[in-house]
């Protein structure tokens, strides 16, 4: 059911798309990496990213019609950097958080452009609690990738 009829929304599934992209990110490293407090924030950023995704979801419907299930290009290029650049390094789990924390920065960006575009009131709040969650995953990142 759409509930947002008449009320055209702008970017919601390109938002959806890099994060869906990051949770599968975040999924692979998870396996790779050693150490259990970057196992267990990347987890963390999975819950939050996965909690986004269904926020947005209904204005996604509105926007396209149907769920956005798919993910961005752009992330799945950084994944497959990342996978060449740790075969060549020691160093694995510091590589992932440096360029996880690369793949919060495109979220941020991609949610404040739709935060720039004409929204229906609703789905600014929606943006609004999705920026401040997604903000407060790359200052963890963040604070992870200065140790």
């Amino acid at each position: 059911m759409n509930t947002h009829q008449g009320s055209e929304v702008n970017h919601i599934t390109d938002i959806i798309q890099v994060m869906n992209s990051g949770i599968d990110f975040y999924q692979k490293a998870q396996e790779k990496v050693e150490d259990p407090a970057i196992g267990a924030l990347f987890q963390r950023m999975i819950d939050a990213r996965k909690v986004s995704v269904e926020r947005l979801q209904p204005y996604a419907i509105n926007e396209k019609g149907e769920r956005e299930d798919g993910s961005s290009f752009a992330v799945e290029a950084r994944r497959a950097y990342t996978a060449l650049l740790t075969t060549f390094t020691s160093h694995n789990d510091s590589t992932y958080v440096k360029e996880l924390e690369e793949v919060e920065d495109k979220t941020l960006v991609e949610i404040k452009t739709a935060m720039d575009k004409p929204q229906p009131a609703d789905c600014e709040a929606a943006l609004a609690k999705t920026l401040l969650t997604m903000q407060s995953c790359h200052a963890e990142m963040s604070r992870m990738q200065k140790h």
